[in-house]
């Protein structure tokens, strides 16, 4: 009333269209439609509020103008058929909390610490003073808490530790559900439809065109037990954080198949062979640091000589750090197909079609320059937290040919489809 806007939004330009329907919305039969074009900043016009079958009646119609089927087809039962259909993927409560255990959250622990370590100046008492207790409980005399031994006290320590580990478990357990609550993808002649969310219900549609790349994560933990996650990197955006859209959060890697397979990609790396790069360029700057921590861990032997050997440990755990790193930073050109495999603790490997690349730098540090190396940055539409993907430490002709390999493979896409034009 105050303040209007008023946008216009070229049909051929739209992307993409979505549902949400937040808590309260979604008990008033209400929900919001959400289009975007793709251009980097999540949705480009929101409509909030309709009815959820004036919304889903909108999705459906642009949905057809965008396929060009235009016609009056009966929305309600099109929508029942897609809700019927089996999905791709879904997910039980039991694997939402499994997902939920994977998603320990470390940021929680700590703003729970700095919670109780701030407390004490909003309280009317002295939050540690053992003696106020002791009065509360009435039950235990001073004395007798004095007489307690150190290894009480490292019991004790113990259990504010555990406590804080069950709070990042039940913290990570309730973001997950409140997120992947009903979790179910399917497939739907325009893409892919997801719907998840427990307080805030959302039914996104990604058009298979859209996928650019496959990101499929893991971790020493999750993959002893057969799970990973598989992403979409797509042209729109899951959210305004502008992240990767989440296909299948917790899945093993016979229900990834099918999906890949829709989204016309394959996962090939079990066969692969792949390529390692150099181990020097990963070394050199940690051992840099290593010899810097091992110099002073030296002075220390005179001064403090218990806290020497924490010294080079230290030293030694960043020279760990720097070959696990090297270790799981592995590539392989298969069918059409980059695999790209990083990351020793948060595994990632990504599936990354030639056709889709955008450009390629190859570039060279002064630690590439000592030991004969390059890298390669993969530019790719869309663009998103996991992306550009850097290929690190090649030797420089093979990072040269893989450059020139790519490049023509895309070469020859492009020119055929100015041909067919």
């Amino acid at each position: 009333m105050v303040s209007r806007q008023s946008r216009s939004v070229p049909f051929e330009r739209i992307q993409d269209v979505g549902l949400e329907q937040k808590l309260l919305p979604r008990l008033l039969g209400l929900a919001a439609v959400k289009i975007e074009t793709g251009g980097g900043k999540g949705e480009d016009a929101e409509l909030s509020y309709l009815k959820l079958a004036d919304a889903e009646a909108l999705r459906d119609l642009i949905r057809d103008r965008k396929q060009g089927v235009i016609s009056e087809t009966d929305t309600a039962a099109k929508a029942a058929v897609e809700d019927e259909a089996p999905p791709l993927f879904a997910m039980d409560t039991r694997r939402l909390i499994i997902a939920g255990l994977f998603n320990f959250s470390l940021v929680v622990i700590g703003l729970t610490f700095a919670f109780l370590t701030q407390i004490q100046d909003f309280l009317p008492f002295d939050l540690y003073d053992t003696e106020f207790w002791m009065g509360v409980a009435g039950r235990v005399h001073i004395e007798e808490i004095r007489t307690i031994g150190l290894a009480a006290q490292i019991m004790a320590a113990l259990g504010g530790v555990l406590i804080l580990i069950a709070v990042g478990i039940l913290s990570g357990i309730i973001r997950t559900v409140l997120r992947d609550y009903g979790f179910r993808l399917s497939r739907v002649p325009a893409g892919f439809r997801r719907q998840r969310g427990l307080l805030t219900l959302t039914d996104v549609v990604l058009p298979r065109h859209r996928v650019q790349a496959a990101l499929i994560l893991s971790g020493p933990v999750r993959r002893r037990f057969g799970w990973r996650e598989l992403k979409f990197q797509s042209l729109a955006q899951d959210s305004k954080a502008g992240s990767d859209h989440s296909v299948a959060p917790l899945a093993h890697a016979a229900e990834l198949e099918p999906i890949l397979t829709e989204a016309g990609l394959e996962n090939a790396a079990d066969a692969a062979r792949f390529h390692r790069a150099k181990l020097g360029p990963f070394l050199l700057n940690w051992s840099i640091l290593a010899l810097l921590i091992g110099g002073g861990a030296t002075a220390l032997l005179f001064i403090a000589p218990l806290a020497a050997p924490v010294a080079y440990a230290i030293a030694g755990w960043f020279l760990l750090l720097a070959w696990l790193r090297w270790r799981y930073h592995r590539h392989a050109l298969v069918g059409g197909q980059l695999y790209v495999q990083t990351g020793w603790w948060r595994q990632r490997l990504t599936l990354l079609p030639m056709v889709k690349t955008q450009s390629i730098d190859l570039v060279r540090s002064p630690a590439d320059r000592l030991f004969g190396t390059a890298g390669l940055v993969f530019g790719v539409a869309g663009g998103s937290a996991s992306f550009p993907l850097h290929l690190r430490a090649l030797p420089l002709a093979d990072a040269a040919a893989l450059r020139e390999t790519i490049m023509a493979a895309v070469t020859r896409v492009d020119f055929s489809e100015v041909n067919e034009a």
